[in-house]
């Protein structure tokens, strides 16, 4: 956006610059991945508190680092970083495979790993920040049909449901 390659983005709302406008579309709550045997998935939902002592696969991504790590620093605890992958499928693999939990916000719409194992989700009990997804433009007084439409799609997508991964 910023070299003008793009003329509209699909992002989070963290740490967008100020000539961006942001159009909110759907908040995102934190999700506890685990293996689909794992003690705590007789609970409905799981506490920081009770994911401090697991060890953590860590979505390792720019920013998202960043946000998943601070949901614990908030809580006052420090989780045990077992795993650290930049892919959501190696992510997926590795807690399927008993290497600890992970963070998520978009759910894949499969609870099958890549190598075939069983997952489970948890909602992460508690007020933690949500991400929001949204669309990021360079701030403009005119935005071109395409982009307009762009905008409207994906607006239509996110009130019909149907965006994958997005709790839907």
């Amino acid at each position: 956006l910023g070299r003008a390659e793009i003329d509209v983005a699909i992002t989070y709302d963290l740490e967008i610059p100020k000539d961006i406008a942001f159009e909110p579309l759907i908040s995102l709550p934190p999700y506890v991945m685990l293996r689909h045997d794992h003690p705590l998935l007789d609970e409905e939902a799981v506490t920081l508190e009770e994911l401090a002592t697991e060890p953590m696969v860590l979505l390792d991504l720019p920013l998202s680092r960043e946000y998943f790590l601070s949901t614990f620093q908030n809580a006052g605890f420090r989780p045990t970083i077992s795993e650290r992958t930049a892919s959501l499928s190696v992510a997926r693999s590795l807690v399927a495979n008993g290497f600890g939990f992970c963070l998520i916000n978009m759910r894949p719409t499969t609870t099958t790993a890549p190598d075939g194992e069983e997952l489970a989700y948890l909602p992460l009990k508690g007020d933690h920040r949500h991400l929001v997804v949204g669309l990021a433009a360079k701030r403009s007084e005119h935005q071109s049909r395409i982009v307009s439409a762009f905008h409207d799609h994906v607006r239509d997508r996110v009130e019909a449901g149907s965006l994958p991964g997005m709790g839907n």
